[in-house]
């Protein structure tokens, strides 16, 4: 069996988060005092991955510059750069050329707790082998994410549908058992998952989203399984959400084990 790789898209500009962002990646924010990505390669690498690539575009030289080559984390990265921002689904197809196994995609500014979600979502796909494995979470608001309806098959969940960000006449009948659940930007991709993002036409902002990409396999008749989130997620993507996890994280922080592991990094990195 190849290798299974990850990748961590990190391109995005993060306008939500200026001035912050303006002058830093958002990816670089720090929650317990390491970088949101930081925390991503910590997810891949207990999930068993050693290789991960990282899609980088302008301005990104910082992430590059934190990460190196992986060594320091225990893993080995490479970048990608994606010269045009056209979307999640198109920064996915960068990869192509480059990914021809099992990948895991874990956006850089995602904060998922605990790390075991991610190696529990990559053991089903291993074991049930879909298309797509995706990482669900509960919202009260669909609006704003990609929202996926499912059916159970024992202890399996199925997808049937996705709409990415849907209005209030889209959303209507997504609901399972009257909750929304929508995607945290955690996937395990077969190779394949490249011909319909490729096939999958722009939004009308000339976008190719990701969800719109998964629906348009489902459609075809491609077997896509979900994992409900236990943890938590947050989206480290506007002040609203980064307030949120320092608030909620703060009470069951460890403060001297975090000292301790930073300062450890730090002398390993002189």
């Amino acid at each position: 069996m190849k290798e299974l790789v990850g990748l961590i898209p990190a391109a995005g500009i993060g306008t939500r988060l200026y001035p912050f962002a303006r002058a830093v990646p958002k990816e670089l924010y720090p929650v317990f005092g390491k970088p949101v990505i930081e925390h991503c390669v910590e997810k891949l690498r207990e999930g068993g991955i050693r290789k991960i690539y990282v899609l980088v575009g302008y301005q990104k030289g910082a992430l590059m510059d934190y990460l190196g080559d992986g060594s320091d984390f225990g893993v080995s990265i490479a970048y990608i750069y994606q010269h045009r921002r056209l979307g999640l689904g198109h920064a996915v197809l960068q990869a192509k050329g480059w990914i021809d196994s099992t990948f895991v995609t874990l956006l850089g500014d995602s904060f998922i707790e605990p790390k075991w979600e991610i190696k529990n979502l990559i053991n089903l796909h291993l074991r049930e082998r879909p298309l797509a494995s995706l990482l669900l979470f509960k919202v009260q608001d669909p609006s704003s994410y990609g929202i996926a309806k499912f059916r159970r098959e024992r202890e399996l969940l199925v997808v049937e549908k996705l709409v990415e960000k849907p209005d209030r006449a889209q959303a209507r009948g997504m609901e399972v058992n009257g909750e929304f659940y929508a995607l945290c930007g955690a996937y395990v991709f077969e190779p394949k998952i490249f011909e319909y993002i490729e096939r999958t036409p722009p939004q009308k902002d000339g976008e190719i989203q990701l969800t719109d990409a998964i629906e348009l396999a489902v459609e075809s008749g491609e077997r896509i399984l979900g994992v409900e989130l236990i943890g938590k997620y947050i989206d480290i993507g506007k002040w609203e959400t980064v307030l949120k996890t320092e608030r909620e994280f703060c009470n069951s922080l460890s403060l001297e084990e975090c000292i301790r592991e930073r300062e450890e990094m730090a002398r390993r990195t002189l």
